[in-house]
């Protein structure tokens, strides 16, 4: 009786992890693209809940630049992203093409000239850095050269309400990830 409930134990511990194995996947991300009149880098990490959808967790910079009576006002943006992803659509071909759709937070911090309240006109800013919080929402359209590498193409609109510079924030990025499993 004890063998048999040992072979019953065993069994149900190799069914059960070959059953969670299937669903779970990981893949990290670089991005590099435009943003509101400037550039923005974007690491992350995707964890996939099986293959219609993922938690990602982004960690994004960005550079740009405000022009105001002929100056140039550089502001920077740094924020943690954590988001959910769900498929959309996936030609379920040999290569597919999925075009996932997403909502997520943003929690970072806004640097407005480098910090320094005052132009070189000696105009005084009434912007200041500061923390900034909000939300987004995107696409990514994902082309998979094989099971381990893909290149997506990624847009994104951000809502910061505590910005004193940008409250609606886009950016396009080209993300390459590596996936395992």
């Amino acid at each position: 009786m004890n063998k048999l409930i040992i072979k019953a134990l065993i069994f149900f511990l190799f069914s059960v992890t070959s059953s969670f194995s299937q669903n779970f996947a990981s893949s990290f991300g670089f991005s590099g693209g435009w943003v509101e009149d400037g550039f923005g880098v974007n690491l992350s990490y995707n964890y996939h809940f099986n293959r219609f959808s993922y938690f990602q967790f982004g960690v994004f910079g960005g550079l740009s630049e405000e022009e105001f009576r002929g100056e140039r006002i550089p502001y920077n943006i740094f924020s943690f992203q954590p988001a959910y992803y769900r498929k959309i659509f996936s030609n379920n071909s040999r290569k597919p093409i999925t075009l996932y759709g997403g909502v997520g937070g943003i929690l970072g911090f806004e640097v407005i000239n480098g910090g320094n309240n005052q132009l070189d006109s000696g105009a005084l800013l009434t912007a200041e850095s500061q923390f900034i919080f909000g939300g987004f929402a995107g696409i990514e359209l994902e082309y998979a050269f094989s099971d381990n590498l893909s290149l997506a193409l990624k847009a994104q609109e951000h809502y910061h309400p505590t910005s004193d510079i940008v409250e609606l924030y886009p950016w396009l990025l080209r993300v390459r990830s590596n996936k395992f499993s």
